[in-house]
């Protein structure tokens, strides 16, 4: 103990330790040299054996075995899971000083921008510009695919004409009623 204290440089009769002020001896200090010097004597304090190690191992799993619920089904994952969920409560990001923003309203921003001006100026500002009669082929081709751009076509009333003739249908009355129908 007076070895760990005079390489602070200080040599203690007695070291008292109150809730208002710390004082070695009759001579003042301050709280972090009086620190130090018991963080150097915590060492040669705590001297722990194995089995007081394994004892404080053991109760940490019996902890753990007191949060298991008393159905014999399923011991070793719940183990697993309490186990488990301390590691990651550690890894876990939180949202502190991030804003969480909305799905939908980053897609109401986008969707407003309109993409018009830039578009109009890559495609005034290409060096290949297309011949007249190649770009009138290909509006020519598109056009009329729509219903819409069908024109109306006007059905033409055709006279009603029979393909049989007049003696024709004598023939076929003479053959079918044996003689000639007067027609009224």
């Amino acid at each position: 103990m007076r070895d760990s204290c005079a390489s602070l440089g200080f040599y203690p009769d007695k070291v008292t330790r109150s809730s208002q002020n710390l004082s070695v001896g009759f001579t003042e200090m301050s709280a972090s040299l009086i620190r130090k010097g018991l963080d150097l004597f915590s060492d040669d304090i705590k001297d722990e054996t194995k089995t007081e190690r394994q004892k404080k191992k053991k109760k940490a799993g019996a902890e753990v075995m007191e949060q298991i619920s008393s159905n014999r089904i399923g011991v070793k994952r719940q183990v697993r899971r309490i186990r488990g969920m301390v590691g990651k409560k550690k890894n876990q990001a939180t949202v502190k000083s991030k804003v969480v923003k909305s799905a939908v309203e980053e897609y109401k921003k986008r969707a407003n921008n309109s993409h018009l001006e830039k578009n109009l100026k890559y495609m005034l500002y290409t060096r290949f510009s297309p011949d007249c009669s190649i770009t009138e082929k290909v509006i020519h081709q598109n056009y009329g695919r729509k219903s819409r751009d069908q024109p109306s076509q006007k059905k033409e009333n055709k006279s009603e004409k029979s393909i049989f003739t007049e003696a024709d249908f004598q023939h076929f009355q003479k053959d079918y009623f044996g003689r000639q129908v007067e027609r009224k």
